[in-house]
């Protein structure tokens, strides 16, 4: 009797949570709806044109990384002339490094540190070099390696953009946000953030304010070897 009268109390405690559930969401459901990601408005400008083919698949990787920190990335894409708002954060991206920033030789991308930024660079020919494509521009590049600089392109994104964000973040020994990203990395199926990153860097996307004044010092990311 005593088995019978538990498997009744059981029973009874089933019901009235599928009644509840008939009724509407629970309370905690209800929070997660009201929950929403924070987003980074984002404009791709290929300043001379140099990878036309690359913005909708170097985006999609970008917002892939972003989305793993539950960050949501809404694009835009701009030309030269394109004039931004204050919330808005630019992705820049050169044929090549002119140095005029005295930057490292393989710099793939910069970003301005000391405060947050609302605009990185990101070096195309570097980019080449660290996936060995450095001939591309004589002979052209296939449909395959137009998909591998694209998504090379959205890493390199995904990292100057946490540092445009999140200013005091360092880099890393490995993974995305290392000082050095080689070829093994840029093509490997899937990056993402660290878990520690990913909360440092919803943080402070949720704190991205208006263009503030930065130090004209960059901090960056170099092609790495293989």
């Amino acid at each position: 009797m005593g088995n019978v009268n538990g498997v009744v109390r059981v029973l009874v405690v089933l019901a009235a949570g599928l009644l509840r559930a008939a009724h509407g969401p629970s309370a905690c459901a209800q929070q997660t709806e009201l929950v929403s990601a924070p987003r980074l408005q984002l404009v791709w400008i290929d300043v001379l044109g140099s990878a036309p083919y690359a913005f909708q698949k170097a985006a999609r990787e970008t917002s892939a990384i972003l989305a793993g920190a539950g960050v949501e990335a809404s694009w835009t894409l701009g030309d030269a002339s394109t004039v931004t708002t204050g919330d808005e954060l630019k992705i820049v991206l050169m044929p090549g490094n002119p140095n005029r920033a005295r930057l490292p030789e393989r710099v793939m991308g910069g970003t301005r540190r000391g405060a947050q930024s609302h605009t990185t660079w990101i070096y195309l020919s570097n980019v080449l070099w660290a996936l060995d494509l450095k001939d591309s521009a004589a002979r052209g590049l296939s449909a395959q390696e137009e998909e591998q600089v694209a998504r090379a392109l959205g890493r390199v994104a995904a990292h100057e953009i946490v540092h445009a964000v999140a200013p005091g973040m360092p880099h890393s020994a490995h993974g995305l946000m290392s000082g050095t990203l080689g070829r093994a990395y840029l093509t490997q199926p899937t990056a993402a953030l660290a878990p520690a990153e990913r909360k440092l860097f919803r943080a402070a996307v949720e704190a991205f304010g208006p263009v503030t004044a930065s130090a004209p010092v960059a901090v960056t990311v170099a092609a790495g070897g293989r």
